[in-house]
């Protein structure tokens, strides 16, 4: 049995080749004027609340970390 020889591939370029690929999708299916299928049911009560309070202390302690600054009334910077 005889083995191919191994292919070499560039990573940075192979990934900047899929970014493209990626993006070049995405924006033909935004074109499109597609969104994403949206569950008819609505959410219950209780889960509503808990998931406005994960985002609230989420959002929180990014704040107190320095990983979101407020820069002015309603205007916010992310420092990653």
């Amino acid at each position: 049995m005889r083995l191919k020889p191994v292919r070499k591939v560039n990573y940075d370029s192979y990934m900047e080749k899929l970014r493209l690929k990626s993006l070049h999708l995405y924006t033909q299916w935004a074109a499109s004027g597609n969104s994403p299928a949206r569950s008819s049911k609505p959410r219950e009560r209780e889960e509503d609340v808990l998931l406005f309070l994960l985002d609230y202390l989420r959002w929180q302690k990014a704040l107190d970390s320095g990983m979101i600054e407020k820069i002015g009334s309603r205007r916010y910077r992310w420092n990653g």
